[in-house]
């Protein structure tokens, strides 16, 4: 069975990618610098906001000059706080021990390349 997604959780799928495109390497570097997720969660919401509001608009979706874009489902600063917090548990090393050398990462931040 195959199911059609509307227009608007498409856009937000794509505007989600975008975030955790855009935001990765800052996060991990706040994240490497001794910052902790509590401190940089903030930061990284109103951000992400920013980077969906814009994908948003590109997407084609309904757009007001006093509210911004409009959304059935969620809303702009709800799925913010949704896609932040998935970035920032994603880039937290969570065992220290299982993180490889920066030379055997290949690129990776140093919670993924522990995952993996």
């Amino acid at each position: 069975m195959k199911t059609q997604l509307s227009k608007e959780k498409q856009a937000l799928l794509v505007a989600s990618d975008d975030v955790s495109y855009i935001l990765e390497p800052l996060v991990d570097s706040l994240l490497a610098n001794g910052l902790t997720a509590a401190q940089v969660t903030k930061a990284v919401v109103a951000s992400a906001e920013r980077v969906l509001r814009i994908s948003l608009t590109d997407s084609g979706l309904p757009v007001s000059e006093r509210t911004g874009v409009k959304l059935r489902t969620t809303t702009v600063g709800a799925e913010a706080k949704r896609v932040a917090a998935k970035l920032i548990d994603r880039l937290t090393v969570k065992d220290p021990a299982r993180v490889p050398p920066v030379n055997k990462r290949h690129g990776l931040p140093a919670a993924v390349a522990a995952a993996a």
